[in-house]
């Protein structure tokens, strides 16, 4: 079975992101958050990062259930052309609002609780809220100590990235709906019915 709920923490990442670090913050002042959004979206299809733009509403929904429930399994799923049910690995996720979602291997995690290494991490940038109303997000490996962004992870590729960080929203946010959030608070209360073939299922059909 997928590690349960701890109060343990896979990394100690508490500094604020700084999206100074990724852009112009005088230039992206002078922009509409529809502009805002098509050039990070544009920004990252070209370094194969996923990423996202979310509004106020969906930002406060993501920190009031992460509050809720602040752990979950969330499986990324490699494609098999012969065996379609074939080819999962599991991550554990801890959340750290109001910034930071941080993933770790979900077997490494049952083994090893807060020791366990920290393999990816979703980032929130909330500079934007105030003036703009939206919040800027997007997937990348664990940051070393100094936070900034880093791009590539070894034991995290590309696609699974992506998987992580459109599940992580799809299973906390405002589009998820009843089903999927269920699923997150009866694993979070260590509630006997819950099923991670469920879970997988759903990850599958998505």
């Amino acid at each position: 079975p997928p590690p349960r709920r701890s109060s343990a923490s896979a990394a100690a990442v508490n500094k604020a992101p700084q999206l100074s670090l990724l852009m112009h913050m005088d230039k992206v002042a002078a922009l509409s958050a529809e502009e805002i959004a098509r050039v990070w979206a544009d920004f990252h299809a070209q370094k194969n990062i996923p990423c996202g733009v979310i509004t106020a509403h969906e930002y406060n929904t993501l920190q009031s259930k992460a509050k809720q429930c602040p752990n979950f399994v969330i499986p990324t799923v490699t494609a098999n052309s012969a065996n379609p049910a074939a080819g999962f690995q599991a991550f554990f996720v801890q959340w750290q609002m109001p910034y930071y979602a941080i993933f770790t291997g979900a077997d490494e995690y049952r083994i090893l609780g807060a020791a366990s290494k920290p393999l990816y991490k979703v980032t929130h940038y909330t500079e934007l809220l105030a003036t703009k109303g939206i919040v800027l997000a997007r997937g990348e490996a664990a940051a070393p100590i100094d936070n900034r962004p880093v791009e590539t992870s070894a034991g995290v590729t590309p696609e699974q990235g992506r998987q992580l960080f459109d599940r992580l929203h799809a299973f906390y946010g405002t589009s998820g709906g009843e089903r999927r959030w269920s699923i997150v608070q009866r694993f979070n209360s260590g509630a006997p019915d819950f099923s991670f073939e469920q879970l997988l299922e759903e990850c599958r059909a998505m």
